[in-house]
């Protein structure tokens, strides 16, 4: 039986450059297209957040990654004393303004809204509101988060010791155009090793690199900055660097882990052809369509690559599910908006060489 999807549709409003963004059909595999500007990276982190329910661990990790704002590190930074207002209350508040929707007047005071198309009960809903508590007469400012119908409120003064639940920690992996960092590689690498996952992980690695016979990470190569990836090859005695057989590999290694580690959730990745060759790219998305349909993965990618779009193209007609869809973003009198192409009109595309991106 086909497991659902994690997302049939996809309706966004208010959020970064996105006034009303639908997109009414998703596939298990997507993959986005558009000029620079149009909110490719913005689509990624706005169901990096629905995923975990506007959580404020997320919200400061997309405002950190683009260098918008810093995670309050003191659980009190932001309450001030009785009656006063602390001087980092105004910086955090426009910190997380930047994920509303902004026009000539600046962000707009409305609900934050993500969700399928036309479900509200399952519809993220996310607001900024700063006011002085009754109670304690101190100047509070909170995320008020609803997800079906339910509401709660996170203060930016708790957000410090918040963690997610290790049950909920794989719900959606991002992999940014730069790849995973050091500590990610290490625990998605100590969940799927001696599991029938690593054998996916190889697969992965020996599009590259057919000769690659194992995978591991060794200790002591980088001194404090974490374990090292290397490989052992046929022919060759000693295990060589990963990042030594180039940084496409490198890639490909972070890609294979996420989408192994994402099983049951969604994958998100940045830039999908940064430092892969146009030549391995339609073997990584046969990968890509198979083991995201074994393992239940929603894949939502972005490119700039008009060759990465035919070799998404290609795994997409060979793939006997239908599970690929094409999203293009492109800007129309000054507000965002989509086109989807399915697996019939995307061989029309890439056969006429019509221009998408």
């Amino acid at each position: 039986m086909e497991e659902p999807l994690f997302l049939e549709s996809l309706e966004i409003q208010q959020f970064r450059a996105f006034d009303h963004l639908r997109i009414e059909r998703l596939g298990r595999v997507n993959l986005i297209v558009g000029k620079n500007n149009v909110g490719k990276s913005s689509l990624l982190e706005a169901l990096w957040l629905y995923a975990y329910q506007g959580h404020p661990v997320i919200v400061w990790g997309i405002l950190e990654r683009r260098d918008e704002g810093i995670r309050p590190k003191s659980p009190n930074i932001l309450r001030g004393p009785q009656g006063g207002e602390d001087e980092n209350i105004e910086y955090y508040s426009e910190s997380v303004e930047q994920l509303f929707y902004r026009n000539s007047n600046g962000p707009q005071k409305y609900n934050l809204k993500i969700g399928p198309v036309g479900l509200e009960d399952k519809t993220l809903i996310l607001a900024l509101s700063a006011e002085i508590d009754d109670k304690t007469d101190d100047f509070v400012t909170t995320i008020e988060t609803q997800f079906n119908r339910q509401q709660s409120g996170f203060y930016f003064a708790n957000v410090g010791p918040y963690r997610l639940r290790s049950g909920n920690s794989e719900r959606c992996v991002i992999v940014t155009a730069g790849g995973l960092d050091v500590k990610a590689v290490e625990k998605f690498w100590d969940n799927v090793a001696l599991t029938t996952l690593e054998d996916d992980v190889l697969s992965a690695l020996r599009i590259i690199s057919p000769n690659i016979e194992r995978v591991n990470l060794l200790a002591g190569r980088r001194g404090n900055a974490g374990r090292t990836p290397v490989v052992k090859l046929a022919g060759v005695k000693d295990p060589v660097s990963l990042r030594s057989l180039g940084e496409g590999m490198n890639r490909m290694f972070g890609i294979a882990l996420a989408l192994v580690s994402a099983k049951d959730g969604m994958l998100l990745i940045d830039e999908i052809e940064s430092g892969l060759h146009y030549s391995v790219q339609p073997d990584i998305w046969r990968l890509v369509f198979e083991v995201a349909h074994r393992l239940n993965v929603q894949v939502f990618a972005t490119t700039h690559s008009w060759d990465c779009l035919t070799a998404f193209q290609e795994a997409a007609k060979e793939d006997e599910q239908d599970e690929g869809v094409l999203i293009r973003l492109l800007e129309r009198n000054g507000k965002i908006t989509t086109a989807q192409f399915n697996e019939d009109e995307l061989e029309i595309v890439a056969r006429e060489g019509i221009e998408v991106r």
